[in-house]
């Protein structure tokens, strides 16, 4: 696998970057935290999704970037002399995720989880594995030194991936297990709960079910035999049944003919004394009519008479009017004159108390011989004005003795006309009588008409009640025979439903007994493929045990030499950085780093700690070198994560010559490091930079 290149947009830090990959060593050179690790993890990303992210994928898109903007990883790689491009984006404000991947410029597969898919399947490795075989890290050099024995061992089988080994043997083992505890499970499944066999008593029960199933055919067969004798019964009562009915309906048919008579006679019966009725009736309002028609002759000039004294009730009431209007003009006269009267007599009374010596109220001057003169005429004044007081009183009298005469007059002629209604209003009476009685007749004849008519319609009727009385006995009789007949029917045809009814339990009964027969026969049948999946799963179990073997064996085969082939690697990356000073590396048996001294093994920890730290890296390269071996050379590039750690500047100068001796195992060597001096020892500088606002950019030279 060869780095083509890589597109970041919105990715991290990255608002913007396109990094084309060189072949040789090549430096990834920035300061801590400007996002050289980063370009790395977005590989890993773009590969294998959000399981491979160091963060939440929340965390994983530019701070910067809007909604809409997309995040977005795009990287070219050769596979297997492929040319393959993938693609994989997160948009919107949920980061809905997508992927696509080329192979040769065409589409190999579509969406997130299918690419994931696709990936792992072309790689053979999962994510972990993928990290574990192309990223090597200080922290992990130095966690290598710092274990013990019992740590260090299982750490590098699993970089190895010798743990796959152990965890198929764990499972081979699980399998097992899962074996054994079914083949006891079928083992208990064989006998019941007091340890017996579950055949035999299953082959008992069948037996006492086939006893029961003979004794219910038996029962089946005479039921069968009832069956026949009482449904010949029943068809017989059915058809007597039958014909009692039939002769009952012919009955009840001529009894409803001879009730239509009935009712018809009855009714003729009916409408001729009704006729004979309103004959009468209408004699009796003919003679009625007569008696009234005389009494209308009194009253002929009735109308006449009230109109007469009508007229003389308003003459008289008008001259009544008229004696109140002149009443009340004289009363008014003489009201005025009692009013002239009274104001002399004031004028006489205040002349007296005045006295002759007084002064004139109108002239002021003394009375003296005027007032006798005054008092004379005041006298001769009222003695005027009584007279003609008198006069008008009597002339009061003389009407109001008109007006008496005239008032007893009005209530004669009133009592008379009251008198002349009342008449008036009994000759109205007579005459709607008479025009009742005439509406009376006139509808009377009408329904004399009728009735006649109906008389006529329903005609002579032949009808015999006492024929008719005896039909509806018989009738009576016949029914009780026709419902005995009906009942005995009913009775054998229950007694038919009872049998079949016994019958279909008897067969029902036969059919569970069948049934239970076919349950326990398939339970043997069951119990039999027990048995043999019991002899099956035993022979799994052997082969399972030998594969256990096996693996074991290989295990500890592989195990055996995958240390000394480390410890070959390792002395020769160790003899190259170290220009022949140390020439061989070895692992103990507990995987402790021994590094040889003119010919004696000495624990790395007795070297200095930059020597600790090399010995450690070749270690780590041997690592690599051997997975890539055993993967086929599929990865064609490693990448070293600040490895140069407390290495001086000599050291640093052979790390890097050996690493340049390396590119006939390794195509493509990515060292990420902050360390300025080793610049000029690569190929290939790839510049990681943050600028002020936080955002890196990438620069390659």
């Amino acid at each position: 696998m060869i780095l083509k290149s890589l597109t970041l947009k919105n990715y991290r830090k990255f608002r913007n970057a396109i990094v084309d990959f060189p072949d040789g060593v090549i430096g990834v050179v920035g300061l801590n935290g400007a996002g050289k690790s980063t370009i790395f993890e977005s590989i890993a990303w773009v590969l294998y999704g959000p399981v491979a992210a160091r963060t939440s994928t929340d965390q994983i898109k530019y701070n910067g970037a809007k909604n809409k903007d997309p995040c977005r990883v795009e990287l070219e790689f050769i596979f297997e002399e492929d040319s393959y491009r993938i693609v994989r984006e997160m948009t919107g404000k949920h980061l809905t995720a997508s992927a696509t991947i080329t192979v040769n410029g065409k589409i190999a597969a579509s969406g997130a989880e299918v690419v994931n898919k696709y990936i792992q399947k072309k790689l053979g490795m999962d994510f972990k594995a993928f990290y574990t075989s192309i990223f090597a890290k200080q922290k992990e050099l130095n966690t290598l030194s710092s274990m013990n024995a019992s740590e260090r061992r299982p750490l590098i089988l699993k970089m190895l991936g010798i743990n796959q080994l152990d965890d198929v043997i764990k499972e081979v083992r699980s399998d097992k297990r899962e074996k054994d505890l079914l083949i006891d499970r079928f083992n208990l499944d064989l006998i019941d709960k007091t340890g017996r066999n579950k055949t035999e008593i299953y082959h008992e029960k069948i037996n006492d079910l086939e006893d029961k199933k003979t004794k219910i055919n038996l029962k089946i067969k005479k039921d069968k035999e009832k069956i026949i004798i009482t449904k010949a019964e029943v068809e017989k009562l059915e058809k007597t049944v039958f014909n009692q009915k039939k002769e009952y309906e012919k009955l009840c048919r001529n009894r409803d003919e001879q009730s239509e008579k009935k009712t018809l006679f009855q009714n003729r019966k009916k409408f001729e004394d009704e006729l004979i009725n309103l004959k009468n009736l209408t004699k009796e309002r003919k003679k009625s009519l007569e008696i009234h028609s005389k009494k209308l002759k009194d009253y002929q000039k009735i109308e006449s008479d009230v109109e007469k004294v009508g007229e003389k009730l308003v003459k008289i009431s008008e001259i009544i009017k008229d004696f109140v209007k002149k009443i009340e003009q004289k009363k008014t006269i003489i009201d005025s004159i009692k009013k002239e009267i009274y104001e002399f007599e004031l004028k006489k009374e205040r002349i007296i108390k005045m006295g002759p010596n007084s002064t004139c109220p109108t002239c002021e001057r003394v009375l003296g011989d005027h007032h006798d003169i005054l008092m004379k005429n005041f006298k001769d004044e009222i003695k005027q004005r009584t007279k003609k007081l008198d006069i008008f009183l009597k002339d009061i009298r003389n009407i109001e003795d008109k007006y008496e005469r005239k008032s007893r007059e009005e209530q004669a002629l009133q009592k008379r006309n009251n008198y002349l209604i009342t008449q008036l209003r009994e000759k109205e009476r007579i005459n709607t009588t008479i025009n009742n009685i005439l509406n009376e007749i006139k509808r009377e004849k009408n329904d004399i008409e009728k009735k006649e008519k109906q008389i006529i319609q329903i005609g002579k009727i032949d009808f015999n009640e006492k024929k008719f009385v005896e039909l509806k006995k018989q009738i009576e009789t016949f029914y009780k025979k026709y419902q005995s007949s009906l009942e005995d029917f009913n009775e054998k045809k229950d007694q038919l439903n009872s049998i079949k009814i016994n019958m279909q339990k008897n067969e029902g009964e036969e059919k569970l007994i069948m049934q239970n027969i076919k349950n326990l026969e398939e339970k043997i049948k069951e119990l039999k493929e027990y048995k043999k999946r019991i002899d099956f799963e035993k022979k799994h179990i052997r082969n399972l045990n030998t594969l256990i073997e096996i693996l074991s064996s290989f295990r500890t085969n592989l195990i055996s030499r995958i240390r000394p082939t480390l410890s070959k690697y390792a002395s020769d990356f160790f003899e190259r950085l170290t220009n022949g000073k140390y020439n061989e590396i070895e692992l103990d048996e507990d995987y402790n780093l021994m590094v040889y001294d003119e010919g004696t093994s000495y624990n790395v920890e007795r070297f200095s700690g930059g020597e600790e730290d090399l010995a450690n890296l070749c270690l780590r390269l041997s690592i690599s070198e051997l997975i890539t071996e055993r993967s086929g050379g599929i990865f064609n590039f490693i990448i070293l994560d600040e490895i140069f750690g407390s290495q001086d500047m000599i050291r640093r100068q052979n790390i890097m010559k050996a690493l340049n001796s390396l590119s006939s195992k390794f195509r493509q060597i990515f060292l990420i490091t902050h360390v300025d001096d080793v610049k000029n020892y690569m190929e290939n500088i790839v510049y990681v930079n943050e600028n002020e606002t936080g955002t890196s950019t990438v620069k390659i030279e």
